[in-house]
C-alpha cells in the first residue's frame, strides 16, 4: 500500500538523519531523542495497515476521513510555522543601529559552542561595518556553565578587537523573553535617545521567534541573521517549530 511505503520511507529518513546527527554531535544532542521517537511512530504507522488487514479490523469511513483531515491540518500548521521561521532567516538588518543585542546560547564550561560562535561572528561583522553601534551581550549562567554566557561573549568580542567601551553585559536572563526584556532595560539606562534603534543577533532559525518576542513586548527590533550548523540545521528547524508553538500557546509571541 502507498501509505505503508510513505511511512516506511519517512521512518528510514528519520533514522538515517538520527545516525548522522549523533555521529556528528553526540547522542546527547538536544532534540535527538525526538528523531528516534519519530522513527518508531512512522514504523508503527507503516505496519499498521497490514496488521489491521490480517486481523480483519475495519474502521468506518468517517474515522478514516477524520484521521486524514487531522494529519493534513498538522502538516499545514507545520508548513505555516516553518514558513514564518524562514521569513526571519532572510530578513535584512538595518544599518547604523544604535544597539545590537547578541542572544546567549549554551556554554560548555568556559567554551563557546558552535551556535554561539556563529552569533558572535555575525555580531563582529556588523560591529566592524557600523563602528558607532553598541553591543549588548545577553545570557545568564546555566547548568554546566562555569561563567555566564554574557561574560564568555564579552571575552570573545574583546579578544576579537571590539573595544570594551562598546560592550554592555546582561548576565541574568535564562530564556529569549528575558534576554530581550533585560537587555532593553540596559539600553534605556545607557541611551540618551528617546527611541534608539535596536537589532537582535541570533542564529537564522531563531530570528523569527526572537523578533516576535520583541514585538509582543512592545519593541520594534530588527533581526540580524547568523548562520547555523549545516548538519544540525534540519534538527534546529524542527525543534524551532515546537518552540514557536510553545511560545504562541504561552502568549509570549
Amino acid at each position: 500500500m502507498a501509505i505503508t511505503v510513505i511511512f516506511g520511507i519517512m521512518a528510514g529518513i528519520c533514522f538515517g538523519y538520527y545516525i548522522i546527527m549523533v555521529s556528528y554531535a553526540g547522542i546527547h544532542t538536544a532534540f535527538a531523542s525526538v528523531w528516534l521517537a519519530a522513527v518508531i511512530c512512522f514504523a508503527m504507522l507503516a505496519v499498521l495497515p497490514s496488521v489491521l488487514a490480517r486481523k480483519q479490523i475495519r474502521f468506518p469511513t468517517w474515522f478514516k476521513s477524520s484521521a486524514i483531515m487531522f494529519f493534513c491540518l498538522i502538516l499545514l500548521v507545520f508548513l505555516a510555522v516553518e514558513g514564518c521561521i524562514v521569513s526571519g532567516m532572510v530578513s535584512k538588518p538595518k544599518e547604523n543601529l544604535d544597539y545590537v543585542i547578541v542572544l546567549g546560547a549554551q556554554v560548555r564550561g568556559t567554551r563557546i559552542t558552535k551556535s554561539l560562535r556563529k552569533r558572535l561572528e555575525k555580531a563582529c561583522e556588523y560591529l566592524d561595518e557600523n563602528p558607532d553601534t553598541v553591543v549588548i551581550v545577553s545570557g545568564g549562567q546555566g547548568k554546566g556553565e562555569d561563567l555566564s554566557e554574557a561574560q564568555c561573549m564579552k571575552d570573545y568580542l574583546i579578544e576579537y578587537g571590539i573595544s570594551e567601551e562598546r560592550i554592555i553585559m546582561e548576565d541574568k536572563s535564562v530564556n529569549t523573553a528575558e534576554n530581550i526584556e533585560f537587555s532593553m532595560k540596559k539600553i534605556k539606562e545607557h541611551s540618551t535617545k528617546e527611541s534608539p534603534e535596536v537589532g537582535v543577533v541570533t542564529n537564522n532559525f531563531h530570528v523569527y521567534r526572537a523578533v516576535a518576542v520583541c514585538k509582543k513586548s512592545g519593541y520594534e527590533i530588527s533581526g540580524i541573521s547568523a548562520q547555523s550548523d549545516k548538519i544540525l540545521f534540519v534538527n534546529y528547524m524542527v525543534r524551532e517549530f515546537f518552540a514557536v508553538v510553545k511560545y504562541k500557546c504561552a502568549g509570549t509571541i
